[in-house]
């Protein structure tokens, strides 16, 4: 069962970053974590909407930092990303790394704080 969701709110676009300081390979990885971070239900939803800007063009990788709401979902999205990483178990980490080198276009599976671990 494939229930992604990658329904976007109406005017809002969903195209590949292309920042031009990145490789083509940087851009793509890029965009496929953008992608994973919008549509993971886990994501704080302050990071989910910084994605969102980004990956409709609204929003540069180089000015994310500038902007006052970027530079809070980064710095508290990824401190409860970071603990929920140092929750989980070293197994559950490398299944987590397996599934994202197998299929990097999926939807992230739940960490331990939605999974209730």
């Amino acid at each position: 069962m494939n229930s992604r969701n990658d329904a976007t709110a109406p005017g809002e676009r969903d195209h590949p970053v292309e920042e031009p300081d990145l490789s083509q390979e940087q851009n793509e990885h890029l965009t496929r974590s953008l992608r994973a971070v919008r549509n993971n239900p886990a994501t704080p939803p302050a990071l989910q909407d910084l994605a969102r800007k980004m990956l409709g063009g609204r929003l540069e990788l180089k000015d994310v930092l500038d902007d006052p709401a970027g530079h809070r979902a980064l710095t508290e999205g990824l401190a409860g990303i970071s603990d929920s990483w140092r929750s989980m178990s070293p197994q559950d980490r490398q299944a987590v790394r397996a599934q994202a080198a197998q299929d990097p276009d999926e939807q992230p599976r739940p960490g331990p704080a939605a999974t209730g671990r």
